[in-house]
């Protein structure tokens, strides 16, 4: 911890100069950049450097000081959303990044806190992150349930992914807050609301479309003629 000690004086500092320097700051261009430092102590290179949704990010100090990427707000655990570990010259990755939905997001440097701070953008996705499938065949049998089963698979992890099951224009069903980690699958059984429960009794067919929609990014849709 040697490096990483610092006061809560200088990190609530530290957090007024970001919010300050950060939220004022122009687009950074380009995608899936390193935050450097500049060549002299102590900044980073820019105000704000920007990644593509599901990268890990690579941060390079370009001077001698030793420098690292901490982010401003907290995740599971009460640990940094993203952070690197602390060096001099070279890179090195900063791990949790790739988990980061789309947004803007702050950080700092634990050794300079008053003097470097800075922001990550991360850029939605050009294709769907979730894959989505209907598992229900049945119509009788998803209207006496009042359940419709889907199964879903994060194609990169994400989380609070919100679902919606629909026939035509008429709302079946809606789910909200579920986060898949990349590549695992998850079956996820979709509670009917009452009109959409009454909506299906009865019916010999009904064509649903469920649609995932992780926040951010680009919705993906499944479609499947019930029986």
């Amino acid at each position: 911890m040697g490096g990483r000690r610092f006061s809560a004086r200088r990190v609530t500092v530290a957090l007024a100069v970001v919010g300050a320097t950060v939220f004022g700051a122009g687009q950074a261009l380009g995608a899936s950049e390193p935050i450097t430092t500049s060549t002299t102590c102590c900044s980073y290179g820019k105000a704000a450097f920007t990644i593509d949704r599901g990268t890990v990010a690579t941060f390079q100090n370009l001077d001698s000081s030793p420098h690292d990427v901490f982010s401003v707000d907290s995740g599971p655990g009460n640990k940094p959303l993203f952070s690197s570990p602390q060096i001099n010259v070279g890179q090195t990755p900063v791990n949790g990044t790739e988990s980061l939905a789309p947004g803007t997001y702050r950080f700092f440097c634990t050794v300079h806190p008053t003097q470097m701070s800075g922001q990550l953008v991360v850029t939605p996705s050009a294709s769907p992150t979730v894959a989505v499938k209907v598992l229900s065949r049945k119509v009788g049998q998803v209207a006496s349930s009042g359940k419709l089963k889907v199964k879903l698979r994060g194609l990169l992890a994400s989380k609070n992914v919100s679902l919606t099951a629909r026939v035509g224009k008429r709302k079946l069903s809606t789910a909200r807050g579920i986060d898949l980690p990349e590549a695992a699958p998850r079956t996820v059984k979709l509670r009917l609301s009452r009109s959409g429960k009454n909506f299906l009794s009865g019916r010999r067919s009904a064509k649903v479309k469920v649609t995932a929609t992780p926040p951010g990014d680009i919705p993906a849709s499944a479609t499947r003629r019930l029986g």
